[in-house]
């Protein structure tokens, strides 16, 4: 017999979908700071490979901004100031530091002589699109990583369209439609994404621009939907754990699928391009499933709420943020080279010239949020309450 739940199991501070930020943002940072080196054995291959997975980091944060937003927007859509309070809980939790950091950069490049010379001029030209959350438009059109330091901003100008754009959707469409919808974006998405990549477009215009990416969040999106519908309250948590396993096995299957089809005509690679990202997003939709269904006890519940997962979690958005200023540099001015001829061992120095690096993102991230972040989120709650 199963128990109907009284509310969602999305409801609610839910400790694993903490360590799936987490996951997402140590994802990210291993991109940077382990990824720029030739490697010289087995180790450090396997290093390269593994790091080299963590730009799905990404696409893990996506679909779960979408999953948490989506979720708290159809809990507060009948209630008072609606617009307003969303608008403003993003404000506060968003733009100041944001707005800080980019306050700093033209600070420095005012202040530092030769800002104006290559390569640092591309950051004077894009800090209208920076200011205005643009910026990955204006990496889209310059087709490369051509700006020092921020070029990481692109995905908060993706996440912060979205947050403008979706809450008038909820609040005008019931859950069906709004299920109907966000499979349609998913279909409609994947569907330009093959054809874009068949077409040569340029990998990091791919990669950016917004309504390529609107598969994760919108994938989030259903699921937020879906675990709010009166009939999965009433049968209870079991199905949601077989819809997670099905989601799972499916997921798999398409990955091999796309292996053998790979195997057997590889210029197929790049038509396979998006459903490739498709399946890793099907893995992550079974993540979220089971992160909110799975007893404390599992296997994957207990992992994903590992104290270090959970503290990353916590401080991923100034990590996310700090991490690149460091990462750059390192990467420009070659520091694993410097460790090298100190420590005498490539291995060695590339674990820790990024050792280092990841280190200093956390703690940098640690000092922003207790010194300068938490005093803005103080005010979510006084200025706009959540019911």
């Amino acid at each position: 017999m199963t128990t109907p739940l009284h509310k969602s199991p999305a409801q609610g501070h839910i400790p694993a979908l903490d360590g799936i930020r987490g996951l997402a943002i140590l994802g990210v940072v291993c991109v940077h700071f382990f990824m720029s080196y030739t490697p010289q054995n087995i180790l450090e291959l396997a290093i390269q490979k593994i790091s080299g997975f963590g730009t799905l980091g990404i696409d893990l944060f996506f679909m779960l901004s979408g999953f948490l937003i989506t979720g708290i927007l159809l809990e507060t859509k009948s209630k008072s100031h609606y617009f307003r309070n969303f608008l403003l809980r993003r404000f506060l939790r968003i733009f100041p530091l944001y707005y800080l950091v980019l306050a700093l950069v033209l600070l420095a490049l005012i202040l530092i002589p030769g800002s104006d010379q290559p390569p640092y001029s591309k950051i004077w030209e894009a800090q209208p699109w920076a200011w205005s959350y643009l910026f990955n438009f204006f990496i889209a059109r310059e087709g490369s990583w051509s700006v020092p330091y921020m070029g990481h901003f692109w995905s908060l100008a993706v996440e912060e369209q979205f947050y403008l754009v979706w809450p008038f959707v909820v609040y005008r469409l019931s859950a069906p439609r709004l299920m109907q919808l966000s499979i349609g974006i998913i279909i409609a998405t994947t569907t330009l994404l093959a054809w874009m990549e068949v077409s040569g477009f340029s990998k990091v215009t791919l990669h950016v621009l917004t309504p390529l990416r609107l598969n994760a969040l919108c994938i989030g999106a259903w699921l937020a939907t879906w675990l709010r519908q009166p009939r999965v309250l009433a049968a209870g948590l079991a199905p949601i754990r077989r819809r997670a396993l099905q989601v799972f096995i499916l997921a798999v299957l398409t990955k091999v699928l796309i292996i053998i089809l790979v195997k057997m005509v590889p210029h197929l690679s790049e038509a396979m391009e998006a459903l490739r990202t498709l399946s890793w997003l099907g893995l992550f939709a079974a993540m979220h499933l089971s992160a909110v269904s799975l007893p404390p006890s599992s296997l994957l519940i207990r992992g994903l709420c590992i104290q270090p997962l959970t503290f990353l979690g916590k401080y991923s958005y100034g990590i996310y943020i700090f991490h690149h200023f460091i990462s750059w540099p390192a990467d420009r001015y070659r520091m694993t080279e410097w460790w090298l001829e100190r420590l005498g061992h490539q291995t060695l120095a590339i674990l820790v010239n990024g050792a280092l690096g990841i280190t200093a993102s956390i703690l940098i991230a640690w000092v922003s949020y207790h010194c300068f972040e938490k005093h803005f989120l103080r005010w979510k709650n006084k200025l706009a309450p959540r019911p």
